[in-house]
């Protein structure tokens, strides 16, 4: 397996060291005068010069979720899956998601304010830290641009970065609006997929990464995703990391297909995590900050990188904890 220089852009998978389409649904579900709503909705939006809402993306996704994980687990067949090796036996993982990428905000890549790069670069000068996740929604209009910028954000740069270190991602459901899974795709490879840490004294730590674009994981990669977890006990810790909030909420009130699982995928979902004693299951969506913990398994929302931004510094050990860091600017 080729293994490539650069650890940050996630290319191929070396060794290091150190259903659906269930936004088609709601079409079905609306009525006349709720569609009559939403696009008057999309008149005043459009009128206030609001540049974060994706209104038409919201309804119309030709992206669909087991025709994704069929690609995804093809990739990762012939290409293999990351296994980190020789890392501490005690060390940091950070988590942002939601970096939302527009070609309209004039963000400059690895600029001022880049918040995604000043995020990888706050991690890689973290002499604790392994690696780095996104939990989704690179982008936030249609086009391939926002991913080559978020592929320019997390490269490694030797003039501010002391160590080069991976990101890992999730797609997200901006990631799929406007047939944008394929620029994910062409730029990021895959979105089910493990990662899996070796320690110097012999211990493992499994991370297993979801595609939740849709609004639902999908029946081949919920089986995928047991058949990970049937190995459980090899493992000291394991992660899953999943774009979509599994809660509703007071703020998160939204009932759009990509908003949270279905209901039954969602109880069959937390039932597995418990049983199979997962430790944290990381996600985003929201743009919120919001912990649960069900099961003995904590669940942990982290915050976007556009509204006041904030990233989660995960520290596994002995023990697993956690805390959000504010984003300096």
């Amino acid at each position: 397996m080729e293994t490539l220089k650069s650890l940050a852009i996630f290319l191929k998978f070396p060794k290091y060291d150190f259903n659906d389409s269930l936004n088609f649904l709601i079409l079905d579900k609306m009525k006349h005068t709720h569609l009559i709503i939403l696009a008057l909705s999309a008149a005043v939006i459009v009128s206030s010069g609001c540049n974060r809402l994706d209104v038409a993306g919201m309804v119309i996704n030709r992206s669909d979720t087991e025709e994704r994980v069929a690609d995804w687990l093809d990739y990762n067949a012939q290409n293999g899956e990351p296994v980190i090796e020789n890392a501490p036996d005690e060390y940091h993982v950070y988590s942002c998601s939601d970096s939302h990428y527009s070609e309209r905000d004039s963000i400059m890549p690895q600029g001022a304010n880049d918040r995604l790069y000043q995020y990888i670069t706050t991690m890689r000068n973290d002499s604790n830290a392994l690696f780095a996740i996104h939990a989704g929604d690179m982008v936030n209009e249609s086009g391939e641009k926002g991913f080559v910028m978020t592929e320019e954000a997390i490269r490694y740069n030797p003039e501010t970065q002391a160590i080069d270190k991976p990101c890992f991602l999730v797609i997200g459901n901006h990631d799929i609006y406007f047939d944008c899974a394929s620029f994910f795709k062409k730029h990021f490879h895959t979105s089910t997929y493990t990662v899996t840490v070796k320690t110097v004294s012999g211990y493992q730590d499994l991370y297993i990464f979801l595609d939740s674009g849709n609004g639902t994981h999908g029946k081949r990669q919920l089986d995928w995703l047991e058949e990970q977890l049937s190995n459980r006990d090899k493992y000291r810790h394991c992660f899953v990391i999943s774009h979509n909030w599994l809660f509703r909420t007071s703020y998160n009130y939204t009932t759009t297909p990509a908003a949270n699982l279905p209901q039954d995928e969602q109880y069959a979902f937390m039932d597995l995590m418990s049983r199979c004693n997962v430790d944290m299951v990381i996600m985003g969506h929201f743009h919120m900050r919001e912990q649960r913990q069900f099961g003995g398994v904590h669940y942990v929302m982290t915050k976007a990188l556009i509204e006041e931004p904030s990233y989660l510094v995960v520290n596994v050990g002995e023990k697993v904890t956690y805390e959000y860091q504010e984003l300096a600017e």
